[in-house]
């Protein structure tokens, strides 16, 4: 049931997924599948955690910023393989238990940064919502049509938006680059930064 599942969500997306059509694709009655869950948005957090814990990590470096490098470059390289998880976890606020031991690890690597509780939480929150909107942008650069955001950011009119016009063709360049690791690593850095502020007033 849950292999069906996970390839109907893969294929067709969320909202595709529907108690009756999966009891449909497994040719069994409409009420099946509530015997193993009670409803869609209890499948959508086993499916998630499921795949969560499929993860493998691979062996961290000693200092924290490239213990935070592989396990979030891990995390994020898992969900974009399914390009509705990130859309699940972002509507339905929904979190893996199976990844607690991941979060723990960055916890740690933060601490051990020299930041404090307080920070090691907003560190977190920024490192999770880079890495959630960077996967919510690539699956919304995968979809078909033409992008209107980057019709309007490659050619402003450079009388009303001259600063945005000279950056006209850095931003298609980022476009057509992955950038999540770039930006993550910059922005790790920025937080270890402010860590040591944080040491130096204290």
């Amino acid at each position: 049931m849950l292999d069906t599942a996970i390839g109907l969500l893969d294929a067709e997306g969320v909202e595709a997924l529907t108690m009756r059509r999966l009891a449909s694709e497994l040719g069994v009655s409409a009420m099946a599948p509530y015997r193993h869950v009670g409803s869609k948005d209890e499948l959508l957090m086993v499916l998630v955690d499921r795949l969560a814990a499929r993860l493998v990590y691979p062996p961290r470096p000693r200092d924290p910023k490239g213990a935070m490098l592989v396990l979030w470059s891990t995390i994020y390289d898992s969900l974009a393989e399914h390009s509705w998880v990130p859309e699940v976890l972002a509507r339905r606020r929904m979190m893996a238990p199976s990844v607690l031991g991941a979060i723990e690890e960055i916890h740690v690597a933060l601490r051990a940064a020299g930041l404090s509780i307080d920070a090691t939480v907003r560190a977190y929150r920024l490192m999770w919502n880079l890495t959630l909107g960077s996967l919510l942008v690539r699956a919304g650069a995968s979809a078909e049509g033409p992008s209107q955001r980057r019709q309007l950011r490659g050619a402003p009119d450079p009388e009303r938006y001259p600063t945005l016009a000279a950056a006209a063709a850095a931003w298609t360049q980022a476009d057509d680059r992955e950038t999540y690791r770039d930006d993550l690593e910059a922005l790790i850095d920025a937080l270890l930064a402010d860590g040591g502020r944080e040491i130096s007033r204290a």
